[in-house]
């Protein structure tokens, strides 16, 4: 009797799966992982910021994602500069992906992780008007219409969303978290 062709695929991805995990490793998303992070990249960090600094910017890094901010003065410099921080990435062990290397000026919006960061740090707008529909439609329609991906605690869920807005930007997430104490749900 042969075997069913997805079951096959099936069996042979975890057997890749569980051949990967024999090995020592890390775990991604652990709580140490900020941790390690931040000790893996500490010699990346140093030259990274002593560079930034002799060109007048600032470098933020959250995981692996940089961050370089500065005035005119810098973006006349910036293509030397990009360069420059790659070939210390490649110096340190490190890889660049160009593909998400940008170029952020201040006459646009700027994001970093999902995170508007122009003048303050905000939602992005399309995120910001997709919980207040969301918390609306609940307020008029009930929790459970609003729960598309069928969550086990859909309310903490929202909780959690308009927590996050609070900690961007407290204005916005005041109002969203009122529209949340709306729906009684």
């Amino acid at each position: 009797m042969a075997e069913h062709p997805r079951a096959t695929a099936a069996l042979e991805r975890r057997f890749w799966a569980n051949a990967r995990l024999r090995d020592a490793h890390l775990p991604q998303g652990a709580p140490t992982s900020p941790a390690i992070s931040n000790l893996a990249a500490w010699r990346l960090d140093r030259r990274l910021s002593a560079l930034a600094s002799g060109f007048g910017a600032t470098m933020t890094r959250y995981a692996d994602d940089l961050a370089f901010s500065g005035d005119k003065t810098f973006e006349a410099s910036v293509r030397f500069f990009v360069a420059r921080v790659g070939a210390i990435a490649i110096d340190e062990g490190f890889g660049v992906n160009h593909r998400k290397t940008r170029v952020m000026r201040q006459g646009q919006r700027q994001t970093l992780c999902g995170v508007v960061v122009n003048d303050t740090a905000n939602l992005p707008r399309r995120e910001r008007d997709r919980i207040r529909a969301t918390l609306f439609n609940v307020a008029r329609f009930g929790l459970d219409s609003q729960n598309r991906d069928g969550l086990p605690d859909f309310r903490r869920h929202l909780e959690g969303r308009v927590a996050w807005a609070i900690a961007l930007n407290p204005s916005v997430g005041k109002r969203l978290r009122d529209l949340l104490g709306m729906s009684s749900g």
